[in-house]
Order: C-alpha cells, then structure tokens, then sequence
C-alpha cells in the first residue's frame, strides 16, 4: 500500500487550495491507496471557526469528512491526522492514531507544552512527530517528547532535509516518515509511505509505524 502521510484540504486549512474531493481523486489517480487529512490545528485558524469549543472542532472536520466520503467514490482510504501549533511556536507537530472525540474531549491541545501533548497522545495510543523541522523559522523541538521526524518533500519549501539527517544522527530512536505536506494538486504525491500490509485505519498504520516495517517514498510518483 502506498500510504500519503500529510495532506491539507482547503475546507480546513485555508492555506489550502484544492478541495477535499480534488485531492482525493488526485491521489487516487496517482496510485494511492490511502491518504492522511492533517489539516492544521492552531489558535488563528480556529477561531475563525465558530464561537464555542464544539462549533470549532465541527467546523475543523469538515475537510476530513469531506475527503472521507470522496475516499469512498474514488477508491482511496482516507483517514484522520492532525498537524498541531502549540502556542507560542512556530513549529508544527503531526498527530497520528487520534480520532475525532480526541479533539472533543481536548479542544485546547494548542496551549499545552510539547511534554503534555505527548503524553496525552500516548495515552491514547497516538504518535506525535514534527512536521518540517529544519524549514525556517522553525528548529527541532525536544526529542524525549517526540516520537519522530518528518522528512517533508513540498517542492521548493526550504525544507533543508539535508540537515535533519545530519541532526537525526545524536537521535537515532526516532523513526523517520515522508510525506508530501500537500496544499495544492501540483503538490500531490511527492511523498508517503508504502507497507505491505493491507490496512484499513490509522490505528493500524500506527502499529506499523511503531515496528518501523514501512519504506520511506521520496520521489514523485
């Protein structure tokens, strides 16, 4: 299976340019078997979203339920991952193996510490990794409270991967994955991961990512 790892839509990233269906399709034709919505998570973004907690976190999912229910016409898997800000950085983290009564039950993830978001996203049998960390003005966040890297392949980006696999080296308990931060239909499919399992969930993918069986895709398809 060729896996998408970090993938926007413009109905929850308004960053994005392409709709939920766009980018599913895309994905599809591209050989695709699945794909991860990680819209982003941050403070700007949600309150532009409604007034109270769950008017934001309903207004959040659209662009994943959208895809969702496109997955199912085009033949692609698409599952839940979120890309989180913590206030006051700039950096952006991935969360993979939440659901959606995660983010009900935390609609504040976005100011607690790096430690307490992945502390609550273990308890939940999540995986917290950091998106782009060499891309300015970004830096690598404490390492004890990740559970990997991501070797982002956004074209033209300044994404400096030549760094992150030199720092990468004083840290090497963690796992690497690639995805192609996807905003756009000319972005689609420059990375993932391929497994050769079947899977039908993200809860699944975690498992794998955790034992490390998966290969990194860092060319275009």
């Amino acid at each position: 299976m060729k896996i998408e790892m970090h993938v926007h839509t413009s109905e929850g990233s308004s960053c994005a340019k392409a709709e939920a269906q766009e980018i599913v399709k895309a994905y599809g034709e591209a050989g695709y078997d699945a794909i991860v919505i990680t819209n982003h998570f941050d403070p700007l973004l949600l309150q532009e979203f409604g007034e109270t907690d769950e008017q934001k976190i309903e207004r959040y999912l659209l662009g994943y339920r959208k895809a969702r229910e496109a997955g199912k016409r085009y033949g692609v898997k698409v599952m839940f991952g979120v890309e989180i800000r913590l206030e006051p950085g700039v950096e952006d983290f991935l969360i993979y193996g939440i659901d959606e009564e995660f983010l009900f039950q935390n609609p504040n993830l976005c100011f607690l510490s790096q430690s307490e978001v992945f502390n609550r996203c273990h308890a939940y049998g999540a995986v917290f990794y950091q998106a782009h960390p060499f891309r300015e003005p970004c830096v690598p966040q404490r390492p004890e409270y990740l559970d990997g890297v991501e070797y982002n392949q956004r074209p033209n980006s300044g994404n400096h991967n030549e760094k992150l696999d030199v720092w990468r080296k004083d840290y090497p308990e963690l796992r690497l994955i690639s995805g192609s931060d996807c905003h756009d239909l000319d972005q689609v499919g420059y990375g993932g991961i391929e497994i050769e399992e079947n899977v039908d969930n993200i809860k699944e993918i975690v498992a794998i990512m955790k034992k490390g069986n998966y290969r990194l895709i860092t060319t275009p398809v």
